[in-house]
C-alpha cells in the first residue's frame, strides 16, 4: 500500500511511543505493526516516517541521549564532572534498561558526541594524557553498563550453605542499591585516576609515554 499523501501522527509521537512499548513490552516485541496498532492507524502511516525498524530503535536511542541534558561549567573540576554527571547517565538509562542493548550496539558512536566532546575537553584540559583520554571513556561505559546489567539480577544466586562466607556477602549486598553500588565503583575508580594523573604530571607514571 502507498504512503498515505499527509502524515496521520508526527514522527515525534511515533519515536516517543515506540519507546513506550520498549520501556513496556520489551525490545524484542517492537514491530512496525505493533506501533501501528498501539498508534491507532494503519501500517501505512508509520511507512510514512519509517520504512525499516532499525532507524525507529536509531531514533529510540536518539530521543534517550538527547534528554540527557549536560550544561557544564566550562572550569569545572574534571574529578566532580565525572563523580555529578556518570551517576545522572545511569538515572537516564536505568530509566529505559531495554535501550541499553541499542547504545552497547552502537559501535562506534554515532550517538551524543557532543557531551562526548566535552568530557574530552574537560580530562584534556586537566592534563590527561590525549592517549588515555578514550580509554577512560571506555572504562565509565564499562561501570555504568556493568551496572545496569546486574541491577536486577544479583552476580552469585541460590548459594548453598557450605559456602557461608560467600552467602553472608551475598546477602549483604542485597541491602545496596544499584546507584550506591555504582556511586562506590565510580568513587574507587576517579580516586584512582587521580592518584594516576598525579603520577603523570610528575613524570613518574608507569604508564608515561
Amino acid at each position: 500500500m502507498a504512503r498515505p499523501k499527509k502524515p496521520l501522527i508526527s514522527r515525534t509521537r511515533v519515536i516517543e511511543t515506540a519507546l513506550m512499548l520498549i520501556d513496556r513490552d520489551g525490545l524484542a516485541k517492537l514491530s512496525l505493526t505493533r506501533l501501528a496498532a498501539e498508534l491507532g492507524v494503519h501500517n501505512s502511516s508509520v511507512y510514512y516516517h519509517y520504512r525499516y525498524k532499525a532507524d525507529i530503535l536509531a531514533d529510540v536511542l536518539r530521543l534517550v541521549l538527547g534528554s540527557f541534558v549536560v550544561d557544564a561549567d566550562a572550569d569545572i573540576n574534571w574529578k566532580n564532572y565525572l563523580l555529578e554527571y556518570a551517576p545522572k547517565y545511569l538515572e537516564k538509562l536505568n530509566a529505559h534498561p531495554q535501550v541499553v542493548s541499542l547504545l552497547v550496539a552502537q559501535t562506534p558512536k554515532t550517538l551524543g558526541l557532543e557531551f562526548e566532546n566535552q568530557t574530552a575537553a574537560i580530562l584534556l584540559k586537566a592534563g590527561f594524557p590525549p592517549e588515555y583520554v578514550i580509554v577512560i571513556r571506555e572504562h565509565l561505559e564499562v561501570l555504568t553498563v556493568g551496572a545496569l546489567q546486574f541491577s536486577n539480577n544479583s552476580l552469585f544466586e541460590d548459594v548453598p550453605d557450605s559456602l557461608p562466607e560467600l552467602r553472608s556477602v551475598v546477602d549483604a549486598a542485597r541491602s545496596m542499591s544499584t546507584e550506591d553500588r555504582f556511586r562506590l565503583a565510580l568513587k574507587s575508580y576517579v580516586d584512582g585516576l587521580e592518584i594516576q594523573l598525579t603520577a603523570w604530571t610528575d613524570g613518574t607514571s608507569e604508564f608515561s609515554t
